[in-house]
């Protein structure tokens, strides 16, 4: 009985003015503080993830896709080397050292990181036990090759199996870590969307802040005579600015996350497309040891393109009329800009050029002019120009302004290895400047968050005189 005097006593007080002005007080410094927390917590939930998965798992990723590409350029190399005689001092065998170099590099990061737990770091370890018995298998044929003995060709074999085999190849293995990095972008996905949940949160918290202070001027504009109460109206104001630009925010960079996510899938295409590329710039090195089969370079470069490329499509492809299909192809269709698709029509251009000399390979080998094939294939190697590059992530630039007739093969595959180098990195700059962009936007937005507390400040320090009146 007692407490329902006590519960009385408190409705009979809300129903006297400054009763009711302390009341709409409380309720906006609720919903405020409803407004405060939802968008607050939305927001740096989202900039959390993104920051995250710029500077940590879409780094580790891109990380494994090099690490896969030079080790496809190292057994590339390799078969290169041991076609050219298995000289220390050849081009394709420093270019096989640089390869191991770059790919030892990126498996050290890797291990260093390890994104994805255990899991990752005991895939790591497997793979750099593996690689250590694929060098020893190289050095093997190399040291056997130079003084005649026909084992060499068998550890070459074995080491481009250990390379290139399913389930358990190191190819097959980093694709391995990158599924398990790749996990932590679904995780990533989740947080999104629980903060999307969030954001609806604040909408409606917005609404009933507005709701409350329109009722709150409404009430003290009836019960006081005053056409106006600047504060109130102050607040009114605010509390639009929260959520007019924490709305607009939270969808620019909405739209912004989802660019940065193709640019993403389109990178790794590209990493991909690297990595066929040196599959199948070895494989025909391998076809001419007669260690692999003639399919398996149109097995790779099929993925590519999969058509020979002719200057009727070539044309057609640059007025935007693509009608050939692929990873060139796709990365043709998907460019954005101006710059990007010239970039790729390079590529395909520098493509076609090399298909043209490879063809001119197998014509020679299936002719069985099989000195000529080997000439066509490696060239006349001059000094080894653009090695430094390996240190940056990049091939080598070799015979830029060559005249192909010179030779060959190693210099066509080098010039458009050098081209799809060069689109990579234009992606791969516009991806960073996308998340970067996101990143700035939602730190802007999550800042705008502290006027929610200005709000409840403006209310109360409207209504205090109001409620003064009454206290006199």
């Amino acid at each position: 009985m007692r407490a329902f005097r006590g519960w009385w006593g408190i409705g009979r007080r809300m129903k006297t003015t400054p009763g009711r002005l302390r009341l709409q007080v409380a309720l906006v410094a609720a919903a405020t503080l409803a407004l405060l927390v939802t968008g607050a917590g939305a927001l740096t939930s989202v900039l959390v993830t993104e920051t995250n998965v710029h500077q940590g798992t879409v780094t580790a990723i891109v990380g494994i896709q090099r690490m896969h590409s030079w080790l496809a350029a190292a057994d590339r190399s390799a078969a290169n080397s041991y076609l050219s005689g298995g000289a220390e001092l050849t081009l394709p065998q420093q270019q096989y050292e640089a390869d191991i170099a770059a790919a030892s590099r990126e498996l050290e990061q890797a291990a260093e990181h390890r994104p994805a737990g255990v899991a990752a770091s005991q895939r790591l370890e497997s793979i750099s036990q593996s690689l250590g018995e694929y060098t020893r298998l190289m050095d093997t044929a190399m040291v056997e090759h130079r003084v005649g003995n026909p084992d060499g060709m068998a550890a070459l074999q074995s080491a481009s199996n250990l390379m290139h085999e399913n389930p358990d190849g190191i190819l097959a293995q980093v694709e391995a870590v990158a599924r398990l990095y790749a996990a932590d972008l679904q995780r990533a996905n989740v947080t999104l969307a629980v903060a999307a949940v969030a954001l609806a949160a604040f909408a409606v918290a917005a609404i009933v802040v507005l709701g409350l202070l329109a009722w709150t001027q409404r009430f003290v504009r009836r019960r006081f005579r005053r056409r106006h109460n600047k504060r109130l109206l102050a607040a009114t104001a605010a509390a639009l600015v929260v959520a007019i630009g924490t709305i607009s925010g939270a969808a620019g960079a909405r739209g912004a996350i989802a660019r940065s996510q193709g640019q993403y899938a389109r990178l790794l295409e590209l990493w991909q497309a690297r990595s066929l590329a040196y599959d199948a710039n070895g494989a025909t090195s391998l076809y001419l040891i007669s260690v692999a089969p003639d399919e398996a370079f149109q097995a790779n470069a099929s993925r590519l393109v999969d058509r020979p490329l002719t200057d009727d499509l070539l044309i057609a492809a640059r007025h935007g009329d693509v009608r050939f299909d692929g990873l060139l192809a796709d990365e043709l269709r998907a460019a954005s800009s101006r710059a990007e698709r010239d970039a790729a029509l390079r590529v395909v251009a520098a493509y076609r050029q090399f298909q043209a000399i490879d063809a001119s390979v197998h014509a020679q080998a299936a002719a069985g002019h099989q000195s000529a094939a080997v000439t066509l294939t490696l060239g006349t190697y001059g000094a080894p120009l653009g090695l430094a590059f390996k240190s940056m992530n990049w091939g080598p630039r070799l015979g830029a302004q060559r005249d192909w007739s010179e030779g060959a093969l190693g210099f066509a595959f080098e010039e458009f290895d050098w081209d799809l180098a060069q689109l990579t990195q234009l992606l791969q700059n516009e991806f960073d400047a996308t998340m970067m962009s996101v990143e700035r936007l939602l730190a802007e937005t999550l800042g705008l968050q502290a006027l929610s507390l200005v709000v409840a400040a403006l209310t109360f320090s409207g209504l205090r005189p109001r409620i003064a009146e009454y206290l006199i």
